[in-house]
């Protein structure tokens, strides 16, 4: 397992090498410009926000600042790290969750190599992807731990990483439901006695619903106020269909088409009819952790693919696991266990090689940011706050406006300039 270990963190580096070389981009700048003057005592003052109530976020890029400066090749690395340990943690609760190594190693690699979401690796501000989905592991494991009578303990351990996944992004919201789409699991496959009355099993989940309604209601009214809701940018409506569709099939690296959408569609509805139980805890993976990011009116994201390509990963490796128990029955255990090796080698590597190629263009979005630092630093050799500093337009070319002033202080990684184009 070690080595197994070893060699998945190499092939994960190989595939995000090109970060090494990557600046920031966008909302980077907006998150380490808020690290500079962050305090503790402000996540308190709800009426501060008016575009979603990140806390755990703002203490991240507060602590990477203090860390690492602006130096964005560390951030880049510890987006990376935290990649990684997310699929330690996905390993873990796998194993957990099927007494099977050998499937918890398939649903690590499979999860690992992914192309889906390679921009919430490579984009530092994605970190709001990353880290909610280390809460979201680490709940669903707990609890795990906890339904099968390991103690008290595990209960208090998923309620905390219940309480940081609020903290951290409202993709959190998810994470109820699927805490009881586990237990329904675990009762149909005997792994807890189905003796403990209903009623106590609902009381469990009392302090969980209670804390996600208080979330809820502070989402409200930070959200009322964020552009997204103002301006009907994130609304219900059909669009969240055929977004939902896009990104199933994004998952399964189809064609973005009518036909692909159809078999989307098919697939979905076949694996819930007549797939076991933990097909269907999958499926219901993917589709609960999806919903949230579909109601946006504008082209999906791939980073929020990365808690759906969670439950992808072990669908894959329980229909893998599938065939090679087909293959042993009809043939050999020997055949099965070269067909699933085969079949387990192509998919990771398609998506290992499909993934490898996305940090590369990515790189490429950073490169206007760079050169306008570049100028800004030339322009404003020793930073005084409030300098005003005055840019070429052709080196400010492609960087929306909103961006110009925190990209300038993160030049320096100083206090606060203005920037003036000419």
């Amino acid at each position: 397992m070690g080595i197994g270990a070893v060699a998945l963190t190499a092939i994960v580096a190989a595939i995000y090498r090109d970060v090494t070389r990557t600046y920031y981009f966008n909302d980077d700048f907006q998150w380490l410009q808020g690290a500079r003057t962050f305090a503790l005592v402000n996540v308190l003052h709800i009426e501060r926000y008016n575009h979603f109530y990140r806390p755990i976020i703002e203490i991240y890029f507060f602590i990477g600042r203090r860390a690492f400066g602006c130096d964005a090749v560390s951030f880049h690395l510890a987006s990376v790290a935290v990649h990684l340990c997310n699929t330690a943690l996905l390993f873990l609760f796998a194993r957990a969750l099927t007494k099977s190594t050998m499937f918890a190693g398939l649903t690590a690699v499979l999860f690992a190599v992914q192309p889906g979401y390679v921009q919430a690796v490579v984009w530092v501000a994605a970190i709001t992807d990353l880290l909610p989905a280390t809460w979201y592991f680490l709940a669903l494991w707990m609890y795990l731990r906890y339904l099968e009578g390991r103690g008290r303990l595990f209960y208090v351990i998923s309620l905390a990483a219940f309480v940081a996944c609020l903290l951290t992004h409202e993709s959190s919201a998810t994470l109820l439901p699927m805490l009881i789409a586990l237990e329904a699991l675990v009762l149909i496959e005997g792994h807890s006695g189905a003796s403990v009355p209903l009623a106590t099993r609902a009381k469990r989940y009392v302090p969980f619903a209670l804390l996600l309604v208080a979330y809820l209601a502070l989402e409200y009214v930070v959200n009322s106020r964020s552009y997204l809701i103002t301006e009907g940018r994130y609304r219900l409506g059909w669009h969240a269909v055929t977004h939902g569709l896009d990104y199933l099939i994004t998952l399964s690296m189809g064609a973005h088409n009518l036909a692909f959408r159809v078999l989307a569609v098919a697939g979905v509805v076949t694996l819930l009819a007549v797939g076991t139980a933990r097909v269907r805890f999958f499926v219901a993976w993917i589709l609960v952790t999806i919903v949230p990011s579909t109601f946006f009116i504008w082209d999906n994201s791939s980073r929020y693919l990365y808690l759906p390509a969670a439950g992808f990963a072990m669908l894959l490796a329980e229909g893998i696991l599938a065939v090679r128990q087909v293959m042993a029955s009809r043939l050999s255990p020997r055949a099965g266990q070269i067909a699933a090796g085969v079949l387990t080698v192509a998919l990771a590597a398609r998506f290992a090689v499909s993934a490898s190629r996305l940090p590369k263009e990515f790189r490429e979005w950073t490169r206007p940011y760079r050169r306008f630092v570049s100028a800004v630093r030339r322009a404003n050799p020793a930073p005084l706050a409030g300098a005003i500093v005055y840019v070429d337009r052709e080196n400010a070319d492609g960087i929306p406006e909103l961006y110009l002033d925190p990209a300038a202080e993160v030049a320096s990684c100083g206090p606060d300039v203005h920037v003036v184009i000419h």
